[in-house]
């Protein structure tokens, strides 16, 4: 398995071609739909029942279960593929690395997105982003392996 998520109360587990999905409520498994496994690829996240994950392009899509459509999140700049994703407050939360402006450094970046339907879309809106850390290329993986059991020190 390649990508988890709750959605709806269900848990859904997704392998490269082929996922499942658990109504712990009932014990009920089931085979994914068609158009859910086509589309979600990677890390994803869940924010008010619409699962968010992104396309090979860098652009972020969600997947409503119940409608069983994906759509872009519209109104946003295209993130690298290998973000992370997650929900904070009801905000869509991304976090992404890229080399910093001076080539020895690794700068960690962040987005607080606030998303919303209006007319049968998904629209995106940041409400801020920035640079929340810069580490030594090389030294990432020590940094954060070393890090202290609050995940900050």
């Amino acid at each position: 398995m390649h990508a988890s998520a709750v959605v709806d109360g269900k848990v859904y587990a997704m392998a490269d071609r082929g996922g499942i999905a658990l109504d712990p409520r009932c014990g009920a498994l089931e085979s994914v739909g068609t158009e859910l496994d086509l589309g979600w690829r990677g890390r994803a996240c869940v924010v008010d029942d619409i699962l968010y994950c992104y396309d090979y392009l860098g652009k972020i899509k969600g997947f409503d279960v119940k409608s069983g459509v994906w759509k872009e999140l519209k109104g946003l700049p295209r993130f690298l593929c290998g973000a992370t994703m997650a929900d904070l407050g009801g905000k869509l939360v991304v976090v992404w690395e890229c080399g910093g402006g001076n080539g020895k450094d690794m700068d960690i970046w962040c987005a607080e997105i606030q998303v919303s339907k209006k007319n049968g879309e998904l629209w995106g809106e940041v409400d801020w982003f920035e640079k929340v850390l810069s580490v030594p290329k090389g030294e990432w993986r020590l940094w954060w392996l070393g890090r202290d059991s609050d995940g900050w020190g």
